[in-house]
């Protein structure tokens, strides 16, 4: 009977110290030496207590065995895990080449030590301690791996001892690994290294690709999640300790603060990527201020993990992040009703997010810490960045064959209305046409009536002057001295009548023949002489003094022409300068112009310049004076209908030259008139009014 109760007794009792131990044995598989229900732990909510402490009763019957993984989530204090190690007969005889390795894999725990028995000591002696964990420089670690790692000593007898691991920190605690050699270890090592890299590398690569559509497109959604997969490939990369093992080896704070910092920058991105891809604001605007709110939750969050406080944090984002899967996958249904086009976006989105709600749950110790757990996160992951790789081309797709659509329907629209646009060109075309037909009979018209009525005028007007000039003959004794003076004031105004009526019939000669020109050589030396010994015998008054810079001005033009430029440029002298002042008449060769033809073809012109001592010419009038009837504000009481200059403009274009308007050093008027000189004529362009080269020395002075 008391064998019995004994027996009831002992199977009652927690077998604490009968837990299978870790083999060092190069035969196992790498499963077989793995810590999955070989280890024990046990809660130290002060996280003041020592090995040599917990190793001591109390402490040591309140071991619980863990069926799996080790997973103490965010609790306060300490947590340790213990288990046994045994070498097998064959390592005692023939140690493994580079010794065995305890690799611990804590991706989250700030402060991991180990303590295992000294080899030589035996199971009761001393220990030897390792300082792991991510607030533990990686310099100096034995391996400085994103795995922490440490060697184990060279067992020389078979007999178990026991292992001591003490986690903790302000981030989920969490613990698996086991036994491996070097080799295994770096092979174990460098597969980590690879899925880390293609998972950070895919989701750099479809961040970049999303912002360089979004910005092409434009679309503000794939911009949103450019920034959402930044934030996730800082995830990623701090929390397999990359950074720690490559760049921040000897900062280990500012490691741990970085991922602390990434994983609240990426639930705000997370909840701004869902409102922006759920289009909130128009399609659910009350969840999108709750968003709004979360949004500014977790930037402050960023604020604190910063400053060090991201255990006050941790357990509130995670649950927020519960909370945000949620609500996203109802309302992604939602959305899926009102758009089937938008669904492998929304739906890999949903996939990530209840992943990661396993991973988050994972950490809240509501589900336990198993391969699918701690990699879901990182499979949702992959799914997701896949499933939106998809979506990207879907929904450029989809735009493209709206963008096609609109595209025809506008084309359509387009040409009816290049048709109907056509057909009202070509009527006013038409239009256009008959207009100018009756336009150019109306001038045609004009112009044979002005010609006639010119013509018609001057048999009056001589019979007129004629009678009043027998009127005014003293000779006859016929008249009074009042007669004389109206018969004279008869004769003034028939020749400004004839004047006019010449005038006008010289315009109208012009038009008509300044394409069937007489040119002939033409000694302008000469003529010139001629023209203002005419003119001073007459109104002139012998005022008009003539400079030749040359003995020889040969040109090739029209005689006829000539006459009129020449009688207009002195006339308008002689009209607007004051009575008796000089009027003064250069005339030189200009040499060297350049015409654009080759170097070495200069092109010699004549130049004749009239200069006077009247008012000149306004700022503004300048560039008016050879248009056709204009005359300057202040000579509208002088006789004139502004056609004299106009057609100097006229004569001295159709001869290939040109005629330019100034004020001289005196501030009278001064006109240029410019002529190609002979042998130099031929093959010019018509050039404009202010293509006017300077004389030099013969300038009027």
């Amino acid at each position: 009977m008391g064998l019995a109760l004994l027996l009831l007794a002992c199977l009652a009792l927690p077998s604490h110290a009968q837990v299978e131990p870790l083999k060092l044995d190069a035969g196992l598989g790498f499963l077989e030496r793995n810590l999955e229900g070989r280890s024990q732990a046990f809660h130290d909510p002060s996280g003041l207590l020592t090995r040599e402490q917990v190793a001591s009763p109390p402490y040591d019957r309140q071991f619980q065995t863990l069926k799996g993984t080790f997973n103490g989530g965010y609790d306060r204090g300490a947590w340790w895990v213990r288990f046994r190690i045994e070498a097998s007969p064959g390592q005692v005889a023939h140690p493994l080449e580079g010794g065995w390795w305890l690799r611990l894999n804590a991706p989250y725990v700030d402060y991991l030590d180990v303590w295992w028995p000294d080899a030589e000591s035996g199971a009761s002696g001393g220990f030897t301690h390792r300082a792991l964990g991510g607030m533990r420089a990686g310099s100096k670690r034995e391996l400085p791996w994103s795995i922490p790692a440490t060697r184990l000593p060279e067992l020389r007898d078979t007999e178990p001892r026991w292992v001591w691991v003490r986690l903790a920190g302000d981030r989920t605690l969490s613990l698996a690994g086991g036994v491996s050699p070097l080799r295994e270890l770096a092979e174990v090592q460098q597969r980590l290294d690879y899925a880390d890299a293609a998972v950070v590398g895919m989701a750099l690569l479809m961040a970049v690709v999303s912002l360089m559509m979004g910005v092409a497109l434009p679309d503000r959604r794939f911009i949103a999640y450019a920034g959402y997969l930044l934030t996730l490939a800082m995830v990623f990369a701090s929390s397999e300790g990359l950074p720690a093992s490559l760049w921040l080896q000897n900062h280990p704070l500012a490691a741990v603060r970085l991922h602390n910092f990434s994983v609240c920058l990426h639930t705000a991105a997370a909840f701004g990527f869902a409102r922006v891809l759920l289009d909130m604001e128009r399609q659910f605007p009350r969840m999108n201020r709750v968003f709004q709110v979360m949004t500014l939750v977790c930037f402050a969050a960023c604020a604190i993990a910063l400053a060090g406080g991201y255990r006050h944090v941790a357990r509130p984002l995670n649950l927020l992040w519960l909370l945000f899967a949620a609500s996203i996958v109802p309302m992604c249904a939602v959305a899926l009703r009102r758009n089937i086009h938008v669904w492998p976006g929304l739906v890999g989105y949903a996939v990530y997010l209840m992943m990661g709600a396993v991973h988050f749950a994972k950490n809240l110790q509501w589900l336990p810490y198993t391969q699918a757990t701690q990699y879901s996160y990182a499979l949702g992951s992959i799914l997701h960045i896949m499933a939106f790789f998809f979506a990207l081309g879907w929904r450029v797709r989809h735009r493209e064959r709206r963008a096609l659509a609109l595209s025809l329907r506008h084309r359509a629209r387009l040409a009816q209305r290049v048709n109907e646009s056509t057909r009202d060109l070509r009527q006013e075309i038409a239009q256009h046409h008959r207009t100018h037909d009756q336009l150019a009979l109306a001038l045609r018209e004009q112009r044979g009536l002005l010609a006639m009525v010119s013509h018609e005028f001057r048999t009056p007007l001589g019979t007129i002057g004629g009678a009043a000039q027998i009127l005014a003959d003293d000779r006859l004794g016929l008249v009074r001295e009042e007669v004389k003076k109206e018969a004279e004031k008869i004769s003034r105004t028939v020749l400004r009548m004839r004047d006019l009526v010449d005038t006008l019939l010289a315009d109208e000669w012009l038009d008509a023949s300044s394409e069937n020109l007489c040119l002939v050589p033409i000694e302008l030396a000469e003529f010139l002489r001629e023209k203002i010994e005419e003119h001073n015998e007459g109104v002139g008054g012998g005022r008009i003094s003539l400079r030749l810079d040359a003995r020889q001005l040969p040109v090739l033009a029209d005689e006829t022409l000539m006459h009129i430029a020449l009688d207009n440029l002195l006339t308008n002298a002689i009209k607007y300068a004051p009575p008796h002042s000089p009027v003064v008449v250069r005339a030189g060769i200009q040499r060297g112009r350049d015409d654009g033809l080759a170097e070495g073809d200069g092109v010699s012109d004549v130049c004749i310049q009239v200069c006077d001592d009247g008012p000149g010419f306004m700022p503004h009038d300048l560039s008016h004076v050879f248009e056709r009837f204009y005359r300057a504000a202040g000579t509208r009481r002088i006789p004139g209908i502004g056609l004299g200059l106009h057609m100097v403009h006229r004569i001295a274009t159709v001869h290939g030259g040109s005629v330019a308007a100034s004020n001289g050093p005196r501030q009278g008027a001064m006109l240029t008139l410019i002529l190609p000189c002979l042998g130099s004529a031929e093959g010019l362009e018509i050039r404009g009014p202010n293509n006017v080269p300077a004389l030099g020395q013969g300038a009027c002075r």
